[in-house]
């Protein structure tokens, strides 16, 4: 192999590499800014769809509870709110 091969063959696994770990590091991203803005008092949705208001948030501790009918309320982790629906 000549110097320009090893040259491309390079810069292909650079671009393979790019097109596989891009879109993961964007989802990434895009996750933490959606629970940077969450707050008490949003209305939420969890990955099992339960629908509810957002009274506590610890992010720290990774925990928050969700108020899902008049002084109900189920605890969760921070993971399993898929998304805010105050927004919307």
């Amino acid at each position: 192999m000549d110097n320009q091969q090893v040259f491309i063959l390079i810069i292909g696994i650079v671009l393979l590499g790019a097109f596989t770990f891009w879109p993961q590091w964007q989802a990434r991203r895009r996750r933490e800014k959606q629970m940077a803005e969450l707050h008490v008092g949003d209305q939420v949705m969890t990955v099992g769809g339960i629908i509810g208001k957002l009274t506590y948030l610890n992010t720290e501790e990774d925990r928050a509870r969700i108020e899902i009918a008049p002084e109900v309320e189920i605890r969760v982790v921070l993971a399993a709110i898929n998304r805010s629906l105050s927004s919307e």
